[in-house]
């Protein structure tokens, strides 16, 4: 095993796929934390006004935890997108057969893919992380989140990364062809998941329909936990005992800020892509366990 683990890091460290892909991951995950860092520091500006004016003093609002977590989110396309390649690319040239041939088993080879794709999924995870984290300190003007409240979500969008490449690997194993795969993954990911959460959300807001997609799992394993800390400050700064109506449209509003209308809490939206990832990874494995590679 120790020896096709070597040979999966060679095949990929000797290719430019890597690298070009992370590039524009770290690029996006800056950028749009940078941009949406000014745009919720306005945001939060407005809302301390209205609570000063309102006889609430020193009210110090973070809500760059909301840019950490969408330019997280947006940036978790790029490992996607690298785990679709993992299996698709050498079944697509016929490259698998001689690793599938030499090896002991099938199952070694897709096991050592598993673990290398599984350390990459990290890399991508903790770059992505840093690079984030970098746009929120340049873009934010005001107060920044505390440093537990931004190693959470840091560890949740590490988490997002790693399962989006599992996944991804998963779904490129069982088309066995890249384009298709990244078709369905970019079209799913980048268009028909999210209008389709904003409008599930929109008619059915208080059945977390679209939390049970995987999209709106994975976005929830970030925006829920961003939405649970900015009520954390906001509860702290104002007290009172909100009733759970009240809690209820405060999350809908933030989850919604944050990326990730109708989810579920952290936990159950973790364990929710958490199902779609294990469906998929392991059905692609199983898939290519019986192949046809001739």
């Amino acid at each position: 095993m120790g020896n096709l683990i070597r040979a999966e890091f060679r095949k990929i460290l000797t290719t430019k796929m890597w690298w070009a892909l992370l590039i524009p991951a770290v690029g996006l995950a800056l950028g749009w934390a940078w941009l949406a860092a000014k745009f919720f520091t306005d945001v939060g500006d407005a809302i301390e006004d209205a609570l000063n004016s309102g006889g609430i003093s020193n009210a110090e609002l973070s809500l760059s935890s909301l840019a950490l977590t969408r330019a997280m989110n947006f940036a978790s396309l790029f490992p996607m997108v690298f785990g679709a390649l993992a299996l698709a690319s050498e079944l697509n040239r016929k490259t698998i057969t001689t690793s599938f041939l030499t090896a002991p088993s099938r199952a070694t080879v897709l096991g050592a893919k598993a673990i290398v794709y599984t350390m990459w999924g990290l890399v991508y995870g903790v770059v992505v992380a840093l690079a984030a984290s970098l746009g929120i300190v340049l873009g934010t003007t005001g107060k920044l989140p505390d440093a537990s409240d931004w190693l959470i979500i840091l560890f949740t969008g590490i988490l997002s990364c790693l399962l989006w490449t599992l996944l991804g690997m998963g779904v490129g194993a069982l088309l066995g062809s890249p384009v298709a795969a990244l078709l369905v993954l970019l079209l799913y990911a980048g268009l028909i998941g999210p209008i389709a959460e904003v409008l599930i959300t929109a008619q059915n807001p208080d059945l977390h329909l679209a939390g049970v997609m995987p999209n709106g799992s994975a976005n929830g394993l970030t925006g829920s936990t961003a939405a649970q800390l900015l009520y954390d400050q906001i509860q702290g700064i104002v007290g009172g005992n909100p009733t759970p109506s009240e809690r209820d449209q405060f999350d809908v509003i933030a989850r919604a800020g944050a990326g990730a209308p109708g989810a579920f809490s952290m936990w159950i939206s973790g364990l929710i892509f958490l199902a779609w990832t294990a469906v998929f990874f392991v059905g692609g494995l199983l898939r290519n366990n019986n192949r046809d590679i001739t």
